[in-house]
């Protein structure tokens, strides 16, 4: 059964985004033992820099022994008209590695995304320019794109939870763009907020998959394109249980099918018609990609430009791409 919700969008992520999968090994773990401890960031730049902290979880229906973990970037005063992507890297202060079973994510109004990345980088709470998805040594975990969001990670049927791991003394890259397109000073904030079990937990690891491309055709001023459908094989041995879709301004349907090849579009997966606020499809069952099999996701993504100018490929805030990720368990397929 397939369930959508217009609440949420997240990433996966390797080097440029330009393609990857989680190369942890696939399984259970269950080593290790204690949970989060608390962790705190300074503020800086504009009214608000980055902070984390953390908090045995409260009501709110957070799952029992987990404890929450958060991560902030702003308030950060905008003036009108500017629109730039800022990062911060916060430190959550978690003493053992621990297992996120969900995270709630909150924008701000002018705040179009929030990328979550982990970082090898130390704590940096002032605001500084960074390129969507061009975020060094780190792999996105989620992002958001909702004034509001949720992902619940499932249990697989033989009982067991299925999480995503962060590692000891886990570091955030924040990333946020933001785009002020009011007449006055607007105050933008981006925060996410993480329920975790500890390390000692029995849970099968959660991988990502962050697929698509900036390949696209150019989108001629006052014109349209689209890219046909495209194919690209899914994870052998993989269950997805979430997908969702991405676009820049001009994108106006983005489409994903679960597939055989790029002829095959008998299963209709997601259907975006709105690039600010694509939908989050939640399966179950999982989709299931059969080891060494040639299932995967068909994909095909349409612009209309009505700009003086001709619109490409790339990661800048008003170029275009075509990119679909997912959740998937177990990690390393």
């Amino acid at each position: 059964m397939l369930r959508r919700f217009g609440l949420l969008a997240f990433s996966v992520a390797c080097g440029a985004a330009l393609g990857c999968s989680n190369p942890d090994a696939p399984g259970t773990t269950s080593t290790g033992a204690g949970a989060a401890g608390g962790g705190t960031g300074g503020a800086g730049g504009n009214g608000g820099g980055g902070s984390a902290s953390s908090s045995s979880s409260g009501p709110g229906g957070a799952e029992p022994g987990t404890t929450k973990l958060t991560a902030q970037m702003g308030p950060h005063s905008i003036p009108s008209g500017e629109e730039a992507v800022k990062c911060v890297v916060v430190s959550l202060g978690n003493k053992e590695t621990v297992f996120v079973r969900r995270f709630r994510t909150k924008l701000n109004d002018g705040s179009h995304h929030l990328i979550v990345y982990t970082s090898n980088e130390p704590a940096n709470p002032t605001p500084f320019s960074c390129q969507s998805f061009g975020v060094a040594g780190g792999a996105a975990i989620f992002i958001a794109q909702q004034s509001e969001s949720e992902l619940v990670f499932p249990t697989d049927p033989s009982g067991v939870p299925v999480a995503l791991e962060l590692g000891p003394n886990q570091s955030l890259t924040l990333e946020m763009h933001y785009i002020n397109a009011t007449a006055a000073p607007i105050d933008v904030l981006g925060a996410v907020e993480m329920d975790v079990l500890p390390a000692a937990s029995k849970v099968i690891k959660s991988g990502f998959s962050f697929q698509g491309g900036l390949s696209i055709p150019e989108i001629p001023a006052q014109g349209e394109a689209d890219t046909g459908v495209l194919f690209l094989p899914g994870i052998s041995g993989s269950n997805v249980f979430a997908l969702t879709t991405h676009q820049h301004h001009l994108g106006t349907r983005m489409q994903v099918w679960f597939a055989d090849d790029e002829n095959d579009l008998s299963q209709p997966i997601a259907d975006s018609v709105d690039w600010s606020d694509p939908p989050l499809e939640l399966f179950e069952p999982a989709l299931h990609v059969p080891a060494n099999s040639s299932k995967g996701f068909a994909y095909q993504c349409h612009w209309k430009n009505p700009t003086p100018q001709p619109v490409y490929g790339g990661l800048g805030a008003n170029d275009e791409m075509c990119f679909f990720w997912s959740y998937f368990y177990p990690s390393g397929g």
